[in-house]
């Protein structure tokens, strides 16, 4: 008989439910997502692995139910207090720095979703994209008011927005593959913004 971890089967499926994840989250961040298995998870949290499954439908799911947990509170964290006074190309510059900052942070999270990110299901990767859906759409809506101000030139906002976006999630991928993303955050991110705004043109 498993152990009840919580006063109702409601608060102990839940309580389970977060060990599960935080676990399996802590276990990614030393071992690996491809090194980790299930056996590793249920080992961890002290269940069996067959009660895994009445959570999640294999470690993909773990791996993106963590996504969908951790990812839009990190997004919130990302827009909060970006201050609304400044210009969109700061705010959006500011965001570009944030956003490279969380890639190359001691987060394991970040690193590992980018790394693992081509290697999952379709669904699964949607999901993902969902869970960020939130800066895309402050990206494109920064770039939208830069626009509509004539602070930017005429573009269509949602393009604009996406591609931005996308220079974003590349650049994030060139510091998972630097040994010494700290150091280069700055450097980077600095090139993306000034490439972002000034292009290649002189």
């Amino acid at each position: 008989m498993p152990r009840i971890r919580a006063s109702t089967i409601e608060e102990h499926k839940a309580v389970t439910r977060r060990a599960i994840l935080a676990a399996a989250g802590e276990l990614f961040a030393a071992d690996g997502y491809r090194a980790t298995t299930l056996s590793d998870i249920a080992a961890a949290v002290g269940v069996g692995r067959t009660t895994l499954y009445e959570y999640f439908t294999d470690k993909e799911d773990v791996l993106v139910s963590l996504v969908d947990e951790t990812v839009p509170g990190i997004v919130d964290g990302m827009l909060a207090g970006l201050p609304d006074t400044l210009s969109s190309r700061d705010q959006l510059a500011e965001l570009i720095v944030r956003g490279l900052t969380f890639v190359s942070s001691e987060s394991d999270l970040g690193p590992t979703l980018m790394r693992e990110l081509p290697t999952l299901s379709q669904p699964a990767q949607r999901r993902v994209r969902a869970a960020h859906t939130r800066l895309e759409s402050e990206v494109i809506r920064l770039c939208r008011i830069g626009i509509e101000s004539g602070e930017f030139r005429s573009f269509d906002p949602a393009d604009a927005g996406r591609l931005v976006y996308q220079m974003m999630m590349s650049a994030s991928q060139g510091l998972l593959r630097d040994a010494d993303a700290k150091q280069h955050l700055h450097d980077v991110a600095d090139t993306l913004v000034r490439f972002v705004f000034d292009g290649l043109a002189v």
